[in-house]
């Protein structure tokens, strides 16, 4: 179990840097490209193309961090100070459906990664799959971060996490 944390914690580091120079990357593609627009009456033919790869990809990596800490929108129905027993079950059932929703991911991506992978995107030739595999990767996180909340794992990295988010807001908070 160790090793598959431990790995998964490379990942999680890895797809944080990932995400850090993709969104570097778009803006200074973006701005690039602008520039060269209107300021030299020539653009960047793949730059647009390219950008929305970027954003695709940042995107779903940022989807798969955000479930790791319980970022996503959630609503608050029931009363605050329902029982523990209850509130556990809860937390369960979003675990589960989240689990799901992981398992859904890869199996759909996959066949779209599939279908895709014979055509080619026209302005840098790369295959049109590249849109689609972020969907997979996002999927094997998701589901992996669902099984570990479902059981209770520790991941032991939530010192890790405020490192890499900068030291925002607590998620117990």
């Amino acid at each position: 179990m160790k090793v598959l944390t431990a790995s998964f914690r490379f990942i999680h580091i890895f797809l944080v840097m990932l995400a850090k120079v993709l969104l570097a990357a778009m803006v200074i593609l973006t701005s690039t490209n602008v520039f060269m627009r209107y300021v030299m009456n020539s653009g960047i033919g793949w730059s647009e193309e390219i950008s929305l790869v970027i954003v695709v990809w940042f995107t779903f990596i940022s989807m798969a961090l955000g479930v790791k800490q319980r970022l996503h929108i959630s609503m608050c129905l029931l009363p605050k100070n329902l029982p523990p027993r209850i509130d556990f079950l809860l937390a369960r059932v979003s675990d589960l459906v989240t689990l799901f929703l992981g398992y859904v991911m890869i199996h759909y991506g996959w066949i779209l990664v599939q279908f895709t992978n014979r055509s080619i995107l026209p302005a840098s030739e790369f295959p049109a799959s590249v849109m689609y595999f972020p969907l997979v990767l996002c999927g094997v996180l998701v589901t992996y971060e669902s099984i570990m909340n479902f059981f209770g794992f520790d991941k032991g990295d939530a010192d890790l996490d405020r490192t890499l988010s900068g030291g925002g807001c607590s998620i117990d908070a």
